[in-house]
């Protein structure tokens, strides 16, 4: 028995799951935003946004493949 999986049993129902990858996509989304944020406040300045932009590049994609696992989710 863990904090992601309460009950009994190895398996976890469809909309428990969905559930938990809403929250992930939520705090992942905030994140995204952020970083969105920060590239485009240095790129205005001028200054190097090479480590922002890059940050930005890995959030969109975690969060793009974290929907796509929670629309292949039936609940």
């Amino acid at each position: 028995m863990g904090i992601f999986n309460p009950g009994t049993g190895t398996g976890s129902h469809p909309r428990a799951t969905a559930q938990r990858l809403e929250m992930v996509i939520g705090i992942l989304g905030f994140f995204t935003l952020m970083a969105l944020i920060q590239t485009v406040v240095r790129e205005v300045r001028g200054e190097d946004a090479v480590g922002p932009a890059i940050l930005l590049a890995v959030l969109v994609g975690v969060t793009g493949y974290a929907i796509h696992r929670r629309r292949s989710i039936r609940t």
